[in-house]
């Protein structure tokens, strides 16, 4: 179990780095075979270049016609068939092991520190030890690979060592795998595998072992330890399903980051549980850190396991996302060039350099001196002794202002262009109708927080105690997770979306898509763009808090069910889904489930007719109910 829980934490790029689109690999390919000049990802300015009439040169693979393999792609255009590669989950014996092998399976001696009574701080240094080893070291030699190639280089230019590189690869590879045949920027990337496995091997095992160093014996066993050692166990297991069922989607290549080195021709695919979160394998496959820690019942593992998820997420934004970005520019939409003319004209366009929140500050426009000079009133009132009940009805009315008065100008803007008529019959034009617009709906947005946060701190009541520390903690957490859901649904809708420009601007195409955040999740700022809420009224220790929070949750709630949705409904009809993606995508991953088991297949069938039995039982007592009433009988019809 150990051998196969250490291959485990091998992190593959997100979903969207494991394959290629449409337009970029396969045109390599076809203009490959065509003799015409490649189309390649952008690989630094020390990458080699090819001239547009350099036809491509494919390597011969060791099988002539080899069968449902993927066809990779070298940068400087050389094509070859990738070979059967080892199993990361897979266990084989020791006769097969080569060097690395043997590193990898022997991490499990860190076992041994907890029997030689090592001190407590060892282990925390030890697992920071393998995991910086991992998103540090690993993240500095890929952030290199991306920009200079850096490990294929110098691969190449280690030719003294080749016949030792030779013998190393080989061990474990297939009869279709001989050194010679392949262009070094595969040979380079399968002896990066190596070094991977034995990193990420250290790095799974000196943290169960840091784990069970914290780990003390319940001396009774209440409901609230059966309760955690009951969802610790059912995250670990989610953690083992959502890490193979990533496997099975995203394979080698991407499992050990293959497009740092070299691409493939494969379509681009988001299923399963692809389609439950972004970035599924650092994020819902590190739910096991939070398992462990409620089962360890020990403050130091969770805080060491929020740094180990900290140091995951950012080798994900500083390392994979830029090289995501970089590789498959064709993976976002394509800008509509027209729909840019029309909104950022400096002419007659409806953007320019807008205030957004706090972006764009420029204290000479008069909007922006008016939204800093309220919000420094705001800020001393809330410096003066104030009773409770003034700061509570400020952040009410300012909900109210930006979710209901402004849902009520939306409205009406949608059903008869009420807000863009009052401006053109005194004369002003549809741009300057949403200037007006845009600058009271960022003041409301603006205050709106503010004054929730100025609320709480007059709520707030923190004790310095670890159960206090704790809620701080998971408070932070919340509030980081509301700030990434913001920034990520700007990044989706841009200017035009963030300021509801559908409400305003006719000339501009309904055309709806589901892409970044939304792929997941319909509406996320009504779901998780609340968690900074409740994550504030956590950190304040203060109910009144939670329950302005949920007050104004549900506020927003009314606004996308009676405004937003219509208008929506309206402009984009049937391009509009009925339930986000996560959801369907856990209904799919459920149903083949059911399907691939004869037995659950039998329940479900089971199950569906008994329910049928009884809604047509519960249908004919509602008649006779019927029946009885007309008739004047006073007696149900049992």
């Amino acid at each position: 179990i150990l051998v196969v829980l250490m291959d485990l934490t091998d992190e593959s790029s997100s979903s969207s780095a494991t394959n290629l689109t449409e337009d970029s690999v396969s045109e390599v390919i076809a203009s490959s075979s065509d003799q015409e000049g490649l189309r390649r990802r952008n690989v630094g300015e020390d990458s080699k270049k090819v001239d547009q009439d350099t036809s491509a040169e494919e390597l011969k693979p060791s099988s002539p016609h080899p069968e449902g393999k993927l066809k990779g792609v070298t940068t400087d255009g050389k094509t070859f068939f990738l070979p059967k590669t080892k199993h990361p989950l897979n266990i084989t014996p020791p006769s097969q092991w080569s060097f690395f092998d043997w590193c990898k399976n022997l991490s499990i001696l860190h076992v041994f520190w907890l029997f030689i009574g090592m001190p407590k701080w060892f282990f925390v240094v030890n697992f920071i030890f393998w995991r910086l080893a991992y998103n540090l070291g690993i993240g500095v030699v890929l952030y290199k690979q991306s920009h200079t190639q850096f490990l294929t280089k110098t691969f190449g230019q280690m030719s003294d060592f080749r016949p030792l590189f030779a013998r190393v690869l080989k061990i474990g590879m297939g009869p279709d795998y001989k050194f010679e045949d392949f262009p070094d920027e595969f040979n380079a990337w399968l002896g990066f595998r190596h070094f991977v496995d034995v990193i990420l091997a250290n790095d799974l095992v000196s943290y169960f072992v840091f784990c069970l160093a914290f780990w003390e014996m319940p001396t009774e066993f209440s409901f609230w330890i059966f309760l955690s050692y009951a969802v610790g166990v059912l995250l670990c297991i989610f953690t083992l399903w959502s890490k193979t069922d990533a496997y099975r989607v995203v394979k080698d290549f991407a499992w050990y980051w293959g497009d740092f080195f070299f691409l493939v021709d494969q379509n681009l695919t988001f299923d399963r549980v692809f389609s439950i979160s972004p970035h599924p394998m650092y994020t819902l496959g590190y739910t096991f850190f939070y398992g462990m820690s409620l089962m360890t019942q020990s403050y130091p593992v969770l805080y060491v396991s929020l740094f180990g998820h900290f140091c995951q997420l950012a080798f994900l934004s500083w390392v994979e996302n830029p090289h995501i970005e970089k590789t498959y520019p064709d993976m976002v939409e394509d800008p509509d060039s027209e729909k840019n003319k029309i909104l950022y004209n400096t002419q007659t366009g409806y953007f320019r350099k807008d205030l957004i929140v706090f972006k764009n500050m420029d204290l000479f426009r008069s909007s922006d001196l008016f939204v800093v000079v309220i919000l420094l009133y705001s800020t001393i009132l809330s410096l003066t002794n104030q009773p409770a009940s003034f700061y509570v009805a400020q952040a009410v009315l300012w909900r109210c202002l930006l979710n209901l008065a402004l849902g009520w100008v939306l409205h009406k803007q949608s059903t008869e262009r009420w807000w863009t008529n009052t401006f053109t019959n005194h004369g002003y034009n549809n741009q300057f109708a949403f200037e007006n617009w845009k600058r009271i709906y960022n003041l409301a947005l603006v205050m709106t927080n503010w004054t929730f946060l100025c609320c709480a701190l007059k709520y707030a009541d923190i004790e310095f105690t670890s159960t206090a520390l704790v809620k701080v903690t998971m408070g932070g957490v919340l509030m980081a997770l509301n700030i990434w859901s913001s920034v990520s649904v700007f990044e989706v809708l841009g200017d035009f979306g963030w300021f509801y420009g559908d409400f305003f601007i006719a000339e501009v195409a309904s055309t709806l898509y589901y892409s970044g955040i939304y792929r997941f999740i319909n509406n996320p700022d009504s779901t998780v763009g609340f968690a900074g809420y409740y994550g504030i009224a956590l950190m304040a220790n203060s109910w009144e808090m939670f329950i302005l929070a949920m007050f104004s949750q549900l506020i927003n709630f009314l606004f996308v069910r009676y405004v937003e949705t219509p208008h929506m409904r309206k402009l984009y009809g049937n391009q509009m889904r009925s339930k986000d993606g996560a959801h369907e995508a856990i209904e799919g991953i459920l149903r083949q489930t059911v399907e691939s088991n004869p037995k659950l297949k039998k329940f479900q069938k089971s199950a569906s007719e008994f329910s049928n039995e009884l809604n047509l039982e519960a249908k004919k007592l509602m008649e006779k109910a019927k029946k009885s009433l007309v008739a004047g009988d006073q007696r149900f019809p049992c």
